[in-house]
């Protein structure tokens, strides 16, 4: 988080001093173009007014809260240009009877908008504001003659293309972001139950171990099973087998909140949960609670199966330690004590304290 703004600060300031080297190579074709007269005026513009106002954008670019503001900054900063522009076209048209060009406005707004990133909205905002400055110079100063009635429209249109480019450039980049995100959701959650599938359950798992290792601290690993899911998809369909599903992992959700805990669909009806830095007494409790949540969802089962209503059965691997312990070790113990349970008669949890 920190290398990317510190790469986008850096990438800001760069285009900030592009924009002010242009500014400068700009001043030396315009100085040919004017009479001698107006050389004061016209360095008193671009260096005592634009120039002073690209290097304050420099200098708050170090201010710790930049980057929440620069939006409103750059939105500033156009606006500050554009005017100061206009100021150059007024007087030199008022003292010196000189038709300065406009052309000038056009390039700040396209500059500011796609190459310091002003978002639309603001944008948006910004050229409504130097377009109506735009519009009062020409009212009060006809600068341009005959030509006034199609400059203003170049203008005006030259700032809505630019700020409708930057509405879908911004649609563009909001869907494009709509879709990695779901993208990334996909290769890490399981869609059906909206928990860890089993390669992020493991990548997940792993880090926790290590966690655990590092501080010396008990961890425990819980193997879930829907009791005779098979007769009940049989039975119902595989449409409420889903929905059997969706309970067991809004039940998981409720039971486990820590935001250390882990929680993954491991397969078909099969589902594990990774918890560290837990006592045996909580992890009990926890496992009875998944039980007595199941009783209360009131599920019907199918007919054939141990129980009238949907249970789970809960294998739990729970150790003290895991200094010589892998999280496949973990799965496989708590594995086999889930398959005790499902013997003993299901809808319950047995515990083992893993030791390798």
């Amino acid at each position: 988080m920190q290398i990317n703004r510190t790469s986008e600060l850096l990438r800001l300031r760069i285009a900030l001093i592009i924009g002010a080297v242009l500014l400068l190579s700009f001043m030396a074709a315009d100085l040919m173009l004017l009479p001698s007269s107006m050389y004061e005026l016209y360095i008193f513009d671009r260096l005592l007014l634009q120039l002073p106002i690209i290097l304050v954008v420099v200098v708050l670019s170090f201010w710790r809260r930049f980057i929440q503001h620069r939006a409103y900054i750059f939105a500033s900063l156009l606006i500050a240009l554009s005017y100061s522009n206009y100021w150059l076209i007024w007087v030199c048209w008022e003292e010196h009877n000189f038709i300065f060009p406009y052309e000038g406005t056009i390039l700040y707004a396209f500059f500011c908008v796609f190459a310091l990133g002003i978002p639309f909205k603001l944008a948006l905002v910004a050229n409504v504001i130097n377009i109506v400055g735009f519009l009062v110079l020409m009212w009060g100063a006809p600068v341009y003659g005959d030509r006034m009635p199609i400059s203003m429209a170049f203008v005006a249109g030259s700032l809505f293309i630019c700020v409708y480019a930057r509405y879908r450039l911004d649609r563009s980049v909001r869907m494009l972001k709509e879709t990695n995100d779901k993208l990334l959701k996909l290769s890490k959650f399981d869609p059906l139950s909206d928990l860890l599938n089993r390669r992020s359950l493991r990548e997940q798992s792993e880090k926790l171990l290590s966690l655990s290792r590092r501080h010396n601290v008990p961890m425990a690993v819980l193997m879930l099973d829907l009791d005779d899911f098979k007769k009940y998809n049989d039975s119902f369909g595989h449409q409420q087998g889903d929905e059997a599903i969706k309970i067991q992992a809004r039940i998981m959700k409720q039971v486990f909140k820590r935001d250390t805990d882990i929680l993954g669909r491991y397969g078909g009806e099969e589902f594990i949960v990774v918890l560290s830095e837990i006592s045996k007494t909580q992890v009990e409790n926890q496992a009875q609670a998944l039980l007595d949540k199941w009783n209360d969802a009131q599920l019907k089962h199918a007919e054939g199966a141990k129980h009238p209503l949907m249970s789970c059965s809960v294998g739990i691997a729970y150790a003290r330690s895991v200094n010589d312990m892998t999280i496949d070790w973990l799965i496989d113990e708590a594995d086999k004590v889930l398959y005790e349970a499902k013997e003993k008669g299901k809808a319950q949890y047995v515990l083992t304290e893993a030791q390798c």
